[in-house]
C-alpha cells in the first residue's frame, strides 16, 4: 500500500484519516487487511507519530478498524466502504458543514433519546450508567473523552433499539468523532463551559433513565445547541480551523 506525505492544509490526522478510507473503498486496503504500524505510517505520510495515533483512535472508534494489542491493526469487514466515503465526504470541515452535521445529530439523537427513554433494555441501561461514568470522571479530570463522549451517544442510539437511526450515526461516525475532539478540546480550558457540557449528560442520561422521553428528547436538543455555540465561540477564538502539528 502507498500514502502520500501530508500537505498540511488542514487537520493532518483528518487528512490520515481521508487517505486511509479512500484506499479501503478503492480496493487498495481489503477489508481484513492488516495495516502499517504507527511508526511504520507516521514514516509513509511524513508525520509525527502522535497525528498517526489520533487518527487510529478516530478510526477505531467509529468502527473501522480494530486494535489489537501487541497485535496490530486490522481494517474490520462488515462495513460498506464506499457508501461510507461518499456519506463522509458529503461532510466537509468548515463551520458550515460542521452546523450541518450538528443539526443532522439533534434530529437523529432528539428522537433517540426520546425512543430509548421508552424502550432501553436492562443491559443498555447498565451500558449507559458505565458510559454516562466513565465521561464523567475524565471531564473532571479535564481530559478530552472524545471517545467516552460518543460511546455515550452511541450508547443511546443503541438504547432506541432503530437499526436505520444507528446505521445513519455509523456512517458520519468519523466526522463526529473528529469534531468532538475540537469542541470538547475547546470546553476544558474553562472550567464552566466544561461543567456545562457535564451538565448537559447529566439531564440527558437522567432522563432516559428515569423514563422521562420528553425530557430526554429536550436535553438531547438543548445539549446540540451548546455544542454550536461553544464551537462557534472556538472558531472566533482560534480564528479558524487550525492545523494540528
Amino acid at each position: 500500500m502507498e500514502f502520500q506525505a501530508i500537505q498540511k492544509k488542514k487537520k493532518i490526522y483528518q487528512n490520515i484519516i481521508d487517505q486511509i478510507k479512500h484506499s479501503i473503498a478503492e480496493g487498495t486496503i481489503q477489508p481484513g487487511d492488516k495495516l502499517p504500524s504507527e511508526r511504520a505510517l507516521a514514516t509513509m505520510f511524513k508525520v509525527s507519530r502522535t497525528s498517526v495515533k489520533e487518527a487510529m483512535t478516530v478510526l477505531e472508534s467509529s468502527g473501522i478498524i480494530t486494535v489489537r494489542p501487541g497485535v496490530g491493526m486490522y481494517v474490520n469487514t462488515e462495513a460498506n466502504y464506499g457508501t461510507l466515503l461518499e456519506f463522509s465526504n458529503v461532510i466537509g470541515d468548515n463551520l458550515y458543514d460542521f452546523m450541518n452535521l450538528i443539526e443532522l445529530r439533534q434530529t437523529i439523537e432528539g428522537d433517540a433519546a426520546f425512543y430509548a427513554a421508552k424502550r432501553i433494555t436492562k443491559p443498555q441501561k447498565e451500558r449507559l450508567e458505565s458510559d454516562y461514568e466513565n465521561l464523567v470522571v475524565l471531564s473532571l479530570e479535564g481530559k478530552i473523552a472524545m471517545k467516552e463522549d460518543y460511546q455515550f451517544h452511541y450508547t443511546i442510539v443503541e438504547a432506541a433499539n432503530n437499526p436505520v437511526m444507528l446505521e445513519i450515526i455509523k456512517l458520519v461516525a468519523d466526522k463526529i468523532l473528529i469534531h468532538l475532539r475540537e469542541s470538547r478540546a475547546y470546553s476544558i480550558t474553562d472550567d464552566s463551559l466544561n461543567a456545562q457540557v457535564i451538565e448537559e449528560h447529566k439531564q440527558i442520561f437522567r432522563a432516559i433513565i428515569e423514563g422521562r422521553p420528553d425530557a430526554a428528547k429536550e436535553a438531547m436538543w438543548k445539549h446540540h445547541q451548546g455544542i454550536k455555540l461553544r464551537h462557534q465561540q472556538f472558531r472566533i477564538n482560534s480564528g479558524g480551523i487550525r492545523n494540528d502539528s
